[in-house]
């Protein structure tokens, strides 16, 4: 059986973070959009990365 993907959406203040959250505290795995995903840079200096973070786009959810 192949891999399931669910994306949780809303307005702010609707308890996405707290769903993410529950549901990574029962194993799943997690991408937040907005901790994980929003900013691409170097995470040690904080400087902005202009090249892609993936070769292919399908690369980032995986």
């Amino acid at each position: 059986m192949g891999k399931r993907n669910d994306l949780v959406e809303g307005v702010s203040g609707t308890g996405k973070t707290s769903v993410a959250e529950e549901l990574q505290r029962r194993g799943y795995h997690v991408l937040h959009g907005d901790r994980e995903l929003k900013d691409r840079g170097n995470p040690e200096t904080g400087e902005r990365v202009n090249e892609p973070a993936y070769e292919r786009e399908s690369d980032r959810a995986v």
